[in-house]
């Protein structure tokens, strides 16, 4: 895409004619600093590193959590993250205006609650220490689990643990349960933690996505193309050479080819026309962002122009 399509789109896709040229940010010689943290959905981006796919001006840095990556975004020492679409909500609540050009993944069984063995059945949760992310994707997860369940907030400890945290406080014996995801569920079904629910029970509701700040997006769009191509391109391997991707991911995860395998089958990976679809008005992605900022509480998140197609690569790339 040339920069006079984009200029053609971004009124179209943003929804108002002011917004160009960005304001403030970066130089027009800046890199692209992208920031991200282990998930499957996300490693796309190790594997066009890996393969020297990314642009020049394109750089990576793999951080320990989303908070890190969002830190990062605050401090102006990233340009670009990815992020489930609460954490871009909640971003943008408090001030920092990000646009969402990308959806990597929907998770569709990759985020799960794991128990103790001897919870059988999920009403035996009650009294119970749960950890969980302090996020509205954890969040929705565990209520969606205690509805089920027939209990309430107050009749379980919710414990809010970092991603990072968790198979430390479940081998220290600090919860029975945990909300957490792909491949860290897999490290604590090794260590006997049981799943018992997961993101299948609610499709199109748990979304990860590319953002980028506002003021850094109109001097980075070449490079933005690139990399989501990249990232297109990295998808394509792993269809027609999944063996080779299973390895590399799992090298860079420290877990067994088989956790990424098991990984991959609790996402969905949209291709290029999908992410159209997921990147228009009144899409499954819009939907669910209305339903995660009403589970925040808080109004702001999504007022304005909060993403973007125009970035999408011409060409196909098939899901997978």
């Amino acid at each position: 895409m040339d920069r006079r399509r984009f200029l053609a789109l971004t009124p179209l896709a943003l929804g108002v004619s002011g917004m160009l040229p960005f304001l403030g940010g970066c130089r027009q010689d800046d890199p692209l600093r992208v920031s991200y943290h282990p998930w499957i959905g996300y490693e796309t981006l190790y594997l066009a590193e890996r393969f020297g796919w990314l642009p020049e001006a394109a750089t990576l840095t793999r951080r320990q959590s989303a908070s890190e990556s969002l830190a990062a975004l605050q401090k102006h020492e990233a340009d670009a993250a990815a992020l489930t679409l609460d954490e871009v909500i909640r971003a943008r609540v408090q001030g920092m205006d990000l646009v969402v050009v990308m959806v990597f993944n929907v998770s569709a069984g990759a985020d799960a609650l794991v128990v103790d063995e001897s919870i059988k059945r999920l009403e035996q949760l009650e009294g119970k220490r749960i950890g969980a992310e302090g996020s509205a994707v954890g969040a929705m997860l565990l209520d969606r689990v205690l509805d089920k369940a027939g209990l309430s907030r107050e009749q379980v400890t919710v414990v809010d643990l970092p991603i990072d945290r968790h198979v430390a406080a479940w081998e220290a014996g600090d919860v029975e349960a945990l909300v957490s995801y792909e491949p860290t569920v897999a490290r604590l079904r090794r260590l006997g933690a049981v799943r018992m629910a997961d993101s299948r029970d609610f499709p199109d509701t748990i979304f990860d996505v590319l953002a980028v700040r506002r003021d850094c997006i109109d001097h980075v769009e070449h490079t933005l193309l690139g990399l989501i191509d990249a990232h297109f391109r990295a998808l394509e391997h792993l269809r027609f050479n999944r063996q080779d991707a299973l390895y590399r991911i799992a090298d860079v995860e420290s877990v067994s080819p088989g956790d990424v395998r098991q990984a991959l089958g609790g996402v969905l990976l949209p291709d290029r026309l999908a992410n159209q679809r997921y990147l228009s008005a009144g899409s499954r992605l819009t939907v669910a962002a209305a339903e995660l900022q009403r589970r925040i509480g808080t109004s702001g998140g999504l007022q304005g122009d909060w993403f973007t197609d125009a970035f999408l690569p011409r060409r196909h790339a098939r899901a997978i």
